[in-house]
């Protein structure tokens, strides 16, 4: 006897029911995709980064690695020596670019322009979002996100005696891999960023947890070098909010 349609109807609600509560699993063609924030840096234009065990797992991919335990092989594929980049956490991130030579198809949606890599019945959307930073006086810390990412968290130096102001900024539009000041006797600024006048985020030497600058926002050089990341990651006129509290 051939069921009506409603019987059909009710068991595919009765099985999407299942699913929301946990006790079943929907087939993979059929479920959601899960978006990935993805991570862009302002000096590599048009180049589009995902951490590499969330899109591999995503894929259902194999990560080989070497004695070192560097990746050398995705999904069977020779990964190209250098293109992986890294968050200052180790956090290994691959270019999109990588993915479709390892097999990935890449589409990007016509209704609002996202990105949705696949394999087979496994995808994911990527979605690229704005990018802020905020810098607490009161902690001596710099964090970075990119939409609800966060990519970036380290301490900082700030001026001595509330020298270093407080607001809402942007990043630029001035920048320098290498800056010297002209205030305080030519001293060298590496990966300067400008937020606010003569008011710079950039690496030192000495970072210590407490203010010791003239007014600058110190960075350290060292401990994957968080003061270059922030230079070659933000964006200028990405908002930098500085906050006393």
């Amino acid at each position: 006897m051939i069921r009506p349609p409603s019987i059909y109807r009710f068991q595919l609600c009765r099985a999407l029911l299942l699913c929301a509560l946990g006790l079943v699993c929907l087939p993979t063609a059929l479920r959601a995709e899960a978006p990935l924030e993805a991570i862009t840096f302002a000096l590599e234009s048009g180049v589009i980064y995902v951490p590499l065990h969330e899109a591999a797992d995503q894929l259902h991919w194999k990560v080989q690695r070497d004695e070192a335990g560097r990746c050398i092989r995705l999904h069977d594929v020779a990964v190209p020596a250098g293109s992986l980049r890294h968050l200052i956490d180790g956090t290994e991130l691959i270019r999109t670019g990588d993915l479709e030579l390892a097999g990935a198809t890449i589409r990007i949606r016509e209704e609002d322009g996202r990105m949705t890599i696949g394999w087979g019945f496994h995808r994911f959307t990527l979605i690229v979002s704005p990018k802020r930073a905020e810098v607490s006086l009161a902690r001596q810390q710099l964090r970075g996100w990119q939409g609800a990412r966060l990519v970036l968290q380290t301490h900082i130096s700030s001026g001595r005696n509330g020298r270093t102001p407080a607001g809402s900024f942007t990043a630029g539009p001035f920048r320098s891999r290498m800056h010297y000041s002209k205030l305080y006797h030519n001293a060298p600024m590496p990966w300067s960023v400008q937020i606010y006048g003569n008011v710079f985020i950039h690496g030192f030497t000495s970072v210590p947890n407490y203010p010791a600058s003239h007014g600058c926002i110190r960075v350290p050089l060292d401990g994957g070098n968080p003061a270059k990341f922030f230079y070659e990651w933000i964006d200028n006129g990405s908002p930098v909010q500085v906050l006393r509290d």
